[in-house]
């Protein structure tokens, strides 16, 4: 039986007014215990208006004064984030955060947190994730799945806009990478070339460092060929 639960809002029946100040009933109640008369507390209309009604004027002066005075500019942070990338930081910073999210899963995200699949090690993230190993695990067995698929490699790729990023897969079986995504994902049900490209930019550095690359989109596998065909 799944494990798996999304982090959501709950409905409840309570006479009890919305905390974010609209001054209705509230529906529904989040996972932190506040109530709210929607299920997103954004689409509260009293927190809308509040944030609204705000004067942000001096708060954006006083934003830019201090990056003046610190001079934290776009060039010192272009010429810092050089530096880092060449003294390694970023690989010891995503080795750190991986450990990190290993030990803390509910650190890394709250509303989609690493889970443990059923009575494994092995863990993953969000229904699609959870849906690819339980499809493994009938095809080949809770066995083979606990000693042959892992969590994936971190690479460094090239972005489309020419910047070097971290990309941490989904899982690796053997030398094979299988992202797990589904079409919004992916490239927002076609809607967004720039987000696919990025995703294929992701998938082609797993290709240089040597890997085979899989994706499961909507739960169908497609070749790295096919993908970029």
């Amino acid at each position: 039986m799944s494990n798996y639960k999304k982090a959501q809002a709950s409905k409840v029946q309570t006479e009890e007014l919305c905390n974010y100040g609209c001054g209705t009933v509230a529906q529904y109640q989040f996972w932190n215990g506040k109530l709210c008369c929607s299920k997103h507390y954004n689409s509260c209309k009293g927190k809308r208006q509040a944030f609204s009604s705000l004067d942000h004027t001096e708060r954006t002066k006083k934003s830019l004064q201090t990056r003046i005075e610190k001079g934290i500019t776009k060039t010192s942070q272009i010429k810092g984030g050089a530096t880092r990338i060449k003294m390694g930081h970023y690989e010891k910073l995503a080795e750190k955060m991986k450990s990190h999210w290993e030990e803390n899963p509910w650190d890394n995200n709250p509303r989609c947190p690493l889970l443990e699949y059923k009575y494994t090690k092995i863990k993953y993230q969000g229904t699609y994730e959870y849906e690819f190993l339980e499809e493994l695990e009938h095809e080949k067995g809770i066995d083979w799945l606990t000693d042959n698929v892992f969590r994936g490699p971190s690479i460094w790729y090239t972005d489309i806009d020419g910047t070097q990023r971290l990309y941490i897969s989904d899982f690796v079986i053997e030398n094979t990478v299988y992202e797990i995504k589904s079409s919004w994902t992916w490239n927002k049900n076609g809607k967004d070339q720039s987000l696919e490209e990025k995703n294929k930019a992701k998938l082609s550095a797993c290709v240089s460092e040597g890997y085979s690359v899989v994706l499961v989109l909507n739960h169908k596998k497609v070749l790295y060929e096919e993908i970029m065909d």
